[in-house]
């Protein structure tokens, strides 16, 4: 079976979570015996493909041309969504520019969601959002984002003998404002506890407003490869993401498989992906962060969120189900 992936032109250049995705559903899916292409370009060649397999409606440009030429083509189409509602969000945090630009491109992913053969929202609360918000009667199936079991294996004192860091609060995620590190920092800034920050920084006056908080005992760490992040989680007391919103957060996926105690936003899909393995903190609330991120950081960890995810949530049980849906397609 020939299978094309399109997704947005810079998902290695700008990598966020539909790169991720994208990604380890070909290693896995290949693993299959599935032949898989990636292609950002919006005329490609279809003939020798017998799905097009469409990821990211947010970013929705793209994905547009991407599903009008599917169509034109009389493709079988499977579209992951990575979706959620974001003008509330927009609202929220004053993003007047963003929260028009939703509005505009509103048509094109009602586009996307009717013309596809099948969408693959991560949870039910996704699907509900995009049926009530695009009245669409195409076929869909829940089928879970996953992590790669490798992040179970690393050094609990990777950053002691690396960087001299030990004890620390994690966050990984890219640096920019829905992330909302500087909640975090504002949360723990009467603390003397090391706040590590793993990823690339997509905002640098963002940046700038963090470290005006706090410069002391804040450590930035950029260009991180796979094999160290491992160690990073397995040596961190808590990893928190208290974004403004998450669905789910891929990192807290890696921070509990690699056994770590995780502290997340209870805005987005979170609640309904982990259920009570993870604490919940309130964005809008830095004595909500402050008390979740502590009592999580004093916690013994333990393996029953890590357990949980490699029952539900591993790349390779999430690239079966892929293929099971590809071969009813055909």
């Amino acid at each position: 079976m020939n299978v094309l992936f399109q997704i947005r032109k810079d998902y290695l250049s700008n990598i966020a979570g539909d790169s991720i995705i994208m990604q380890n559903l070909k290693k896995n899916l290949i693993n299959f015996g599935i032949r898989i292409d990636v292609c950002t370009d919006t005329k490609i060649n279809l003939n020798k493909y017998e799905i097009v397999h469409i990821f990211n409606t947010i970013r929705v440009q793209e994905s547009y041309q991407f599903m009008k030429h599917a169509k034109n083509n009389n493709k079988k189409i499977v579209l992951t969504p990575i979706y959620w509602d974001l003008r509330n969000y927009f609202k929220d945090t004053k993003q007047q520019k963003k929260l028009e630009s939703w509005y505009r491109s509103e048509k094109k992913r009602k586009f996307l969601f009717d013309n596809c053969d099948i969408y693959l929202p991560h949870c039910y609360s996704e699907a509900a959002l995009i049926i009530k918000n695009y009245n669409t009667s195409s076929k869909y199936k829940c089928i879970p984002y996953g992590v790669d079991e490798n992040f179970s294996n690393g050094s609990k004192r990777y950053l002691i003998n690396t960087y001299g860091i030990d004890d620390y609060i994690l966050c990984v995620g890219r640096i920019n404002y829905q992330k909302n590190q500087l909640g975090l920092i504002k949360a723990i800034s009467k603390e003397k506890i090391p706040i590590v920050l793993v990823g690339s920084v997509n905002d640098k006056d963002y940046l700038k407003q963090c470290m005006k908080v706090r410069s002391e005992n804040i450590y930035l760490l950029e260009n991180i490869k796979t094999s160290e992040l491992n160690s990073i989680y397995k040596s961190a007391r808590v990893h928190v993401l208290p974004s403004w919103l998450e669905y789910p957060g891929l990192a807290n996926l890696e921070a509990g498989m690699a056994g770590c105690n995780v502290v997340t936003t209870e805005i987005g899909s979170t609640k309904e992906v982990f259920g009570e393995f993870v604490r919940y903190c309130n964005p809008y609330d830095n004595e909500s962060i402050y008390k979740e991120v502590m009592e999580s950081f004093e916690e013994k960890g333990n393996g029953l969120f890590r357990d949980f995810i490699r029952e539900n949530y591993t790349w390779k049980k999430v690239a079966k189900k892929i293929l099971e849906i590809y071969l009813s397609l055909i």
